[in-house]
């Protein structure tokens, strides 16, 4: 897989967003597998996954630290993007959906827009189980990242 070179990933998830890098998790190779930034003015978190990672604690590790940053009370959205994730959670999908979440939406998450790649959304996996679980106004998947963003701050309600 290719991933996108970094200025472009920069583009793609920025305006109206000002996103800025928060923490950026590497496997044991060093190489990075997800970025965590955040934008404090339009009080919003966001995970860029890239590639894979290698087990499921890591997975987790990038979940717990957002979750904190929700928990500190000065975030209240969350902005995901899969398309160019290579590694399954299908078995922190259970801890996803009935502990994580539960446990964000308490902390104070209001909304999260999900990115996946268009066939994600298609197919059956850990991603599109995870968002019927959670199915309801305060979760939505999307393929577009700009309709996504859209959406997370309402500036309209765009149908995905």
């Amino acid at each position: 897989m290719v991933l996108p070179a970094a200025a472009a990933i920069r583009i793609d998830t920025s305006g109206p967003l000002s996103l800025r890098n928060h923490r950026i998790f590497h496997r044991k190779n060093k190489q990075a597998y997800a970025i965590v930034g955040s934008d404090p003015d339009h009080k919003v978190i966001s995970d860029v996954w890239l590639g894979k990672f290698d087990t499921q604690r890591e997975y987790r590790c990038v979940l717990e630290h957002i979750f904190d940053l929700f928990s500190e009370g000065s975030f209240r959205y969350w902005l995901t993007d899969l398309r160019f994730m290579n590694s399954d959670f299908h078995d922190s999908e259970d801890w996803l959906v009935k502990k994580f979440m539960p446990a964000a939406f308490e902390a104070g998450l209001e909304r999260q827009a999900v990115v996946l790649p268009d066939p994600a959304l298609k197919k059956e996996g850990a991603a599109s189980n995870a968002l019927r679980s959670l199915a309801d106004d305060r979760v939505r998947g999307f393929t577009d990242i700009q309709l996504a963003k859209q959406w997370l701050l309402k500036r309209e309600r765009p149908e995905a």
